[in-house]
């Protein structure tokens, strides 16, 4: 259709309903739902061609939501959250067909899940609404739909396991266990269609000391949640099963665990990382960078995960190749730098500061350790503050670290053999400050 028919109004019926399909064609929804709009402005009556634009108007509103959808998610994972709510309430007012609307109010409420998880991190004492908003953060819908079913006793006993699991007393462990291990069993064997329900029978079962029940629910679960069900959660079974292994001494059954993980989820990186992560643990450094180098190559090219990279960078230091593994810990100060998030993760600039150490490179392991010594690994804090003041010596600024002594000393109260030695230090630069 020409720019000056179009223009001057000449454009048939026929001839909108033509430019519009060639524009869903071409996926170019907005400027075919104005042909389509145009098509039913210019018909006379009903028939075949007022539904046929009708029926695409419908079809381009619900892609231009699916698209908004997509793109909020994207925006999630960047942390732009207040972007991506934004994305998804346009989503919710463009939809048209009640599935895509549906789907637009889900991913609203799961993003509002996932950021409370987020902010939930700085809160020490969370409600028992917050806490099952951390818990259910990674759900999908079935999983949220089949637990939520379950209503406030449901809930609580998988509060309870949960909690359990942050629980640092072995013993309050098991009494908590049992209790909610007695609820969702009962829950279990009532509901002929369970399949989330049997991975927290699993859970509080392992908590309660009951390996082999614990072994035979995680197998249930994973044999009735399928291929399309949450692979947060199908993952979740074959780590706690590859842990129990391990913790009975079997490495070669909890590598096979973990390598179902990667049989059942073979395009999806975090069955990789996983076992990338346990190989490093256990010693297998140059197998770990084999399987986390695959991990990588199935990531997002755009937005890859820190994390991968850092086991990465840490199987390499492991494997003895330091300048590769700077090279890779670099890279994950520098995705948090791009996202204006300066306290980086200690298990990142911790051994990233050592490796710098290590290779003499001074100014950035007291740069590091700095930063560790104002972040928000507190526990570490007073190590911070000492690794920060012994390179800071070794550069020669003897003002800086006398005065990362001086904090440390604070923080050394109660501890009596680290305070010698943080006041014998500080005489030390004393006498060299003159």
């Amino acid at each position: 259709m020409s720019f000056l028919k179009r223009m001057f109004g000449g454009a048939s019926a026929e001839d909108e309903r033509r430019e519009g399909d060639r524009l869903w064609g071409a996926k170019d929804f907005f400027q075919a739902r104005q042909a389509y709009e145009r098509a039913i402005e210019k018909a006379k009556g009903g028939g075949e061609l007022r539904e046929h634009c009708e029926a695409r108007l419908v079809a381009c509103a619900d892609a231009m939501a699916e698209a908004r959808i997509e793109e909020a998610e994207a925006l999630r994972r960047d942390g732009q959250i207040e972007i991506a709510r934004g994305e998804l309430s346009t989503a919710i007012d463009l939809a048209r067909s009640p599935k895509v609307r549906e789907r637009a109010r889900r991913a609203m409420e799961m993003l509002e899940r996932r950021d409370a998880v987020e902010q939930a991190t700085a809160v020490p004492e969370l409600t028992d609404d917050e806490r099952w908003a951390v818990i259910a953060g990674n759900w999908d819908e079935a999983q949220l739909d089949e637990l939520d079913a379950h209503g406030d006793e449901g809930r609580a006993a998988i509060l309870a396991v949960h909690a359990v699991a942050d629980e640092t007393d072995v013993e309050q462990q098991k009494v908590r266990a049992k209790s909610a291990r007695a609820v969702l069993e009962r829950l279990v064997e009532s509901d002929a269609d369970a399949v989330y329900l049997w991975l927290e029978v699993g859970r509080a079962r392992l908590i309660d000391g009951d390996e082999e029940g614990g072994a035979k629910a995680l197998g249930a679960f994973l044999e009735r949640v399928g291929e399309d069900g949450n692979a947060d959660a199908r993952l979740a079974a074959h780590v706690a099963l590859a842990a129990l292994a391990d913790k009975q001494g079997d490495e070669e059954k909890a590598i096979e665990w973990l390598q179902q993980g990667i049989d059942v989820m073979p395009g999806d990186p975090r069955p990789f990382l996983q076992l990338g992560v346990y190989l490093r643990q256990k010693g297998h450094a140059e197998e770990a960078v084999e399987v986390l180098e695959t991990a990588i190559e199935l990531m997002d090219e755009d937005r890859p995960s820190w994390e991968a990279f850092q086991e990465l960078g840490l199987a390499k230091r492991d494997a003895g190749h330091d300048a590769e593994a700077i090279d890779l810990l670099e890279k994950v100060l520098r995705f948090f730098v791009a996202r204006s998030r300066l306290d980086f993760p200690s298990s990142t600039a911790r051994p990233l500061a050592e490796l710098h150490e290590k290779a003499g490179r001074l100014e950035r392991a007291a740069d590091l350790y700095r930063g560790l010594a104002n972040g928000s690994d507190r526990a570490n804090h007073l190590a911070y503050h000492r690794d920060a003041a012994r390179v800071l010596t070794e550069l020669g600024l003897l003002a800086e670290a006398r005065r990362m002594l001086t904090r440390a000393a604070a923080l050394a109260e109660g501890q009596p053999e680290i305070l010698a030695d943080v006041e014998a230090k500080i005489a030390k630069l004393d006498e060299q400050l003159g």
